[in-house]
């Protein structure tokens, strides 16, 4: 299955995070802060609160691309140690 397409979450489709690739998220994020900071020129808004503005923006941005990140890389498989230490289940 296409990793941009994989979803992350319950079965039932609930609560599902759409996990994408970290550079699509990079550039959708680069230009939605992009727009904002037209935005807020266009609306006359200082550039000293833009610039906090802009600021708070970027690091949302940064934890949204560390986030997807995380969500691609797939799961380690458990060591033999941990396999171990595991209760094993049997049928009833």
């Amino acid at each position: 299955m296409e990793q941009a397409e994989r979803s992350i979450g319950t079965a039932d489709g609930k609560a599902n995070i759409q996990a994408v690739r970290p550079e699509s998220t990079a550039l959708n994020v680069s230009e939605r802060i992009d727009a904002l900071a037209a935005e807020l020129r266009k609306a006359g808004v200082s550039p000293e609160q833009s610039s906090h503005l802009l600021a708070s923006a970027a690091s949302a941005a940064m934890h949204a691309v560390m986030l997807d990140a995380i969500l691609s890389e797939p799961p380690a498989a458990p060591s033999a140690e941990e396999q171990a230490a595991q209760p094993m289940r049997l049928a009833a």
